[in-house]
């Protein structure tokens, strides 16, 4: 799980003027991907937060927004043999840092969905250590009724070349089937078995981008902090004064960049029902970066949104996110954001209405005020955003031309198939498409879809990018510059 962040470029505006359906591009182009596996280690409530329960060790019942399995449904092992903390759950929390293990050498794994999906491709993750207990050959099979079962995927001799790897195979099938079991016949030797992660998934695998990772630089990687370098060093220290004085929703940060506060009735969170791209929509704080982000992880997400606020009925919310440490915390909000002329200046939903992005900026913003000594998030980072929200924040980037069009599109279209965010912005403005519309120089959070939609029908010209890939591999992403930019960001947070 990786993820694009495009470099800062300030911006006065979102004019977003794109066709979605046609695009040929003759300028620098912004992109930024994230890549998101959640974990329970975030998360208050396995139930609530899409991961599943466990009610019986060699059982673990999933929802449908689990983000490892393509439905809800109950998987299970042959073995009950797990020891404490490495339970069959263990396979789909998207903690790379936990691991499912049996004392066996061969050991069924099985998915009994709630309903019938074709899988298309499926995903083994090997464990933190002991590489002689990796599995090496096993067939994935797949019955309608669990009991005539018919053999999708065969693979023999297979080899981790590092801890926690993803390898991901492909799966010629267009037949819906309910059940589906990973039957392991051998590993590396051991006594014992042992998986991080599996997941099956609907979408067909479109390949990887290990080829393109020896054009990457820019590593924000820290071995002594989760947050990233970005957070290691220019952040204040956190204290249990400020931890209270964040907790309390009637205390304000600043007001700043000549704006001030202003009450609004927050009425519906998520208008749409869930939440979306289109509840974020800048306005007069320079944070095209966080709204980015939102959006992006909105799209790919949106059960992780829904479960890091709490509305709490008084019109004040409780936040869910990260101190500069990478300790979850606590952060209330009023409903006081910034407001222009009567009209709400913080980010919003379509109509000018606050939404949950209203309420997750100005929590941002009072953790500027606690770990920067101002409330002024103008010019942030998409790096430093992401790290804030999901807790972790190491990535790194491509330069300018170091992808071709076709190494973007592949690019964009494995991070998304794996779950990354994804982000873009232009590094140019006023460049005509189609005649109709015109590029804007800035973060646009709706890109998602767009890119989605883009990559799928036309071809890409002339694109100029720097590609950053963050690796969030222990919990739960872009600005523009003068060129085009693509971050990666892996992440592992509570969805």
């Amino acid at each position: 799980m990786n993820v694009f962040r495009m470099k800062k470029h300030h911006a006065k505006s979102l004019r977003w003027k794109m066709n979605t359906d046609s695009f040929l591009m003759k300028s620098g182009f912004l992109f930024s991907i994230l890549l998101l596996s959640f974990c329970a280690a975030s998360c208050s409530d396995d139930d609530e937060q899409g991961k599943g329960r466990a009610f019986f060790q060699t059982y673990w019942a999933l929802d449908a927004n689990n983000s490892s399995m393509p439905c809800g449904g109950t998987l299970w092992t042959q073995y009950s043999d797990a020891p404490v903390g490495s339970e069959v759950g263990k396979l789909v929390d998207n903690d790379l840092d936990t691991k499912y293990v049996t004392y066996h050498s061969n050991v069924n794994i099985n998915w009994n969905g709630n309903s019938s999906v074709s899988v298309k491709s499926y995903s083994l993750t090997s464990a933190a250590d002991s590489p002689e207990a990796d599995p090496k050959s096993w067939t994935l099979s797949g019955s309608s009724d669990n009991q005539k079962w018919v053999v999708l995927d065969t693979q023999k001799d297979q080899t981790f070349a590092e801890r926690k790897q993803t390898k991901t195979y492909a799966v010629e099938n267009e037949e819906e089937y309910r059940y589906y079991r990973l039957s392991i016949q051998s590993n590396h030797g051991a006594s014992s078995t042992q998986l991080a992660e599996l997941s099956l998934a609907a979408s067909a695998f479109v390949g990887d981008i290990d080829d393109l990772m020896s054009k990457s630089s820019g590593s924000t990687y820290s071995p002594d902090n989760v947050m990233g370098t970005q957070h290691a060093e220019s952040d204040l220290s956190v204290t249990q004064e400020k931890l209270l004085w964040l907790k309390d929703p009637n205390k304000e940060p600043d007001p700043f960049a000549g704006l001030s506060w202003a009450g609004f009735q927050v009425s519906n969170l998520y208008p749409f029902g869930e939440p979306c791209p289109a509840d974020v929509n800048q306005h007069s704080i320079g944070d095209c970066c966080l709204c980015a982000v939102m959006g992006s992880l909105s799209y790919v997400y949106p059960g992780f949104i829904k479960n890091i606020i709490k509305n709490n009925g008084n019109q004040t919310f409780t936040v869910k996110l990260y101190d500069p440490k990478g300790q979850q915390i606590e952060v209330g909000v009023s409903n006081l954001f910034v407001g222009t002329s009567g009209s709400l200046g913080a980010s919003s939903g379509k109509s000018g209405q606050p939404t949950w992005s209203t309420v997750l900026e100005k929590a941002v913003i009072k953790w500027f005020q606690a770990f920067r000594n101002t409330s002024d998030i103008g010019g942030i980072g998409s790096e430093y955003a992401a790290a804030i929200i999901t807790g972790n924040g190491s990535s790194f980037a491509f330069a300018p031309e170091k992808l071709t069009p076709a190494e973007l599109q592949r690019a964009v279209s494995v991070s998304l198939k794996r779950g990354k965010l994804v982000v873009a912005g232009f590094t140019k403005s006023d460049v005509p498409v189609d005649g109709k519309y015109k590029t804007v120089s800035a973060l646009i959070p709706c890109l998602c879809l767009w890119m989605i939609r883009c990559f799928s029908s036309c071809v890409i010209h002339g694109v100029q990018c720097l590609l950053l890939v963050v690796d969030m591999t222990g919990r739960a992403t872009a600005c523009c510059s003068s060129r085009m930019i693509i971050r990666f960001r892996r992440l592992s947070i509570s969805v």
